[in-house]
C-alpha cells in the first residue's frame, strides 16, 4: 500500500481501496465542515422526528382501562372548554373542591377521594383547562385567573354554590385566585405546597425549566425535547418526591400521558409563561376564610420556608408540616393528608373545637424558637368512614358519550 502526503502536513488522513492520503490545511478544514453540516442535519432530522411522532393529544377513551376511578369521570363544557373531572360522594353533601399542580391532572389526588367521600363529602377533582383529559384550546389564557373562571364555572355547572377549596402547588394558587375574586363561593382554603408568587421560578428543580419555557422560541424548541421522553419525565418527576419509591411506573405514565403530546407541551408552556402569581401575595390580607396550611418537610419546588411566609401572610391560618414528605403530599402520604383535611373542615361545621393543626401550628413555632428551624409535624388523625357514599352524582355527562359529542 502507498502513503502519499500532499504537502507534509500531518492534520487528516483519507483512506483509499489501495492507498493512505495524508492530507491537511485547508482540506482537513473543510474535512470538519462537512463533518458539522453532517451532524447538524442528523441532530435536525432527530428533533424533526421528535416532533412529527408527537401526538395531537390524549383521549379518556383510549386509557379508560388504566385510570384511577372510570366510573367516576365526567365532561362537561364551561365557556366553551371541555372538562374532565370526577366526582364522588352524596349530591346534598358539604363540597370539596381539589386542584391539582402544574403539568399534574386529578390523578394525583386518586388516594383521598374515596376517604374524603366515605367521610361525608361530595368530592369534585377536575383537571385544570391544558392538562390531564381536559381541552387544551390555543387560546392562550392560561393565567392563574383564567384558570380560577373556569372553576367557578365549573361549579356554577354542576349548581354548586360554595364549597371548601383543596389546592396543591399551582392548584393552591388557583384556589387563592378563587378566594380573592369570588370570595362568597369559597368557604375554606387548604393550601398545599402552595404557590402564592413567583419565587419557585428561581428555586430548583422548576427554575431551570421556567428559564428555558419562558424565552421565546427556545421554550418551543427545548420544551417538547423535555417532555418527550419518559426518561426525562421520570428524572423531573422524581425531583418533587422525597420518598423515591413512590416514583412508580404507573405514576411516571399518568404523568407523562398528556406531557408527550402536541397539545399538552403547548399548554404547559403557555402556562408557565404566563406565571405571574405576585399579586396573590399582595392581596393575601383580603383572604378572610378559615385556612389550612399543610407543607412537606422536604419540598424542593416550594419550599417550608416560603410556607412559613405563607402563614405570616395569612395570621388566621393553621400550619402543619408532614415530616419526610416532598412537594406533593396527596400522592407521597394520602393517609395524613386526607386526615388533615377532615379535621379542617369538621371543626368548620362545628366550632369551637380544639384544633388539632392549630396545636401543630403552636409546636412548630415552638421547635424554630428553640432551634431555630422547624419541627416537622403531622397530625395523626383517623378519617371516618362510616358515612356511605352516593358515586352516582347529577348534572353531569358519561365520559363515553362525550368523547362522542364533546358538547353537553
Amino acid at each position: 500500500m502507498n502513503v502519499w502526503c500532499w504537502d507534509g502536513s500531518q492534520a487528516g488522513f483519507r483512506y483509499g481501496a489501495s492507498e493512505l492520503v495524508v492530507f491537511g490545511g485547508s482540506d482537513f478544514v473543510k474535512a470538519k465542515q462537512w463533518l458539522a453540516a453532517l451532524g447538524g442535519a442528523t441532530l435536525a432530522g432527530g428533533l424533526a422526528w421528535q416532533y412529527l411522532k408527537r401526538p395531537r393529544d390524549v383521549r379518556w377513551i383510549d386509557y379508560v382501562g388504566e385510570l384511577p376511578h372510570p366510573d367516576a369521570s365526567r365532561f362537561t363544557v364551561v365557556d366553551g372548554v371541555r372538562l374532565h373531572y370526577q366526582e364522588f360522594g352524596a349530591p346534598d353533601a358539604p363540597v370539596l373542591l381539589l386542584l391539582h399542580g402544574y403539568c399534574s391532572s386529578n390523578y394525583t389526588w386518586k388516594d383521598v377521594v374515596e376517604p374524603l367521600a366515605a367521610a361525608g363529602y361530595r368530592v369534585i377533582a377536575p383537571d385544570l383547562k391544558g392538562f390531564g383529559f381536559s381541552e387544551k384550546p390555543a387560546d392562550r389564557r392560561y393565567h392563574v385567573q383564567d384558570h380560577a373562571q373556569l372553576v367557578i364555572g365549573l361549579l356554577d355547572r354542576l349548581g354548586i354554590e360554595t364549597a371548601t377549596f383543596v389546592g396543591n402547588s399551582f392548584g393552591g394558587a388557583v384556589a387563592l385566585a378563587c378566594a380573592l375574586m369570588w370570595a362568597s363561593r369559597v368557604t375554606g382554603l387548604v393550601l398545599i405546597d402552595a404557590a402564592y408568587n413567583d419565587a419557585p421560578l428561581r428555586q430548583y428543580p422548576f427554575s431551570l425549566y421556567a428559564r428555558i419555557a419562558r424565552t421565546w422560541l427556545v421554550g418551543e424548541a427545548a420544551v417538547p425535547l423535555l417532555m418527550a421522553t419518559r426518561q426525562t419525565s421520570e428524572t423531573l418527576l422524581r425531583g418533587f418526591f422525597h420518598d423515591q419509591q413512590v416514583v412508580t411506573p404507573e405514576r411516571i405514565t399518568a404523568y407523562f400521558r398528556a406531557l408527550r403530546t402536541v397539545e399538552g407541551q403547548r399548554a404547559a408552556l403557555t402556562t408557565a409563561r404566563q406565571w405571574d402569581l405576585n399579586w396573590i401575595e399582595q392581596e393575601l390580607s383580603g383572604i378572610t376564610v378559615p385556612v389550612l396550611i399543610i407543607w412537606g418537610e422536604y419540598d424542593r419546588s416550594i419550599p417550608v420556608t416560603l410556607g412559613v411566609r405563607l402563614r405570616a401572610r395569612l395570621p388566621q391560618a393553621e400550619f402543619v408540616v408532614i415530616p419526610d414528605c416532598g412537594h406533593i403530599p396527596e400522592e407521597e402520604r394520602p393517609e395524613e393528608t386526607t386526615a388533615l383535611i377532615l379535621d379542617f373542615c369538621r371543626r368548620q361545621a362545628v366550632r369551637p373545637v380544639p384544633s388539632l393543626a392549630a396545636s401543630a401550628t403552636a409546636a412548630l413555632a415552638a421547635g424554630a424558637s428553640s432551634t431555630g428551624a422547624p419541627v416537622n409535624l403531622a397530625v395523626a388523625v383517623q378519617p371516618d368512614t362510616s358515612a356511605s357514599a352516593d358515586t352516582t352524582p347529577p348534572h353531569t355527562t358519561s365520559p363515553q358519550a362525550a368523547e362522542e359529542s364533546p358538547a353537553e
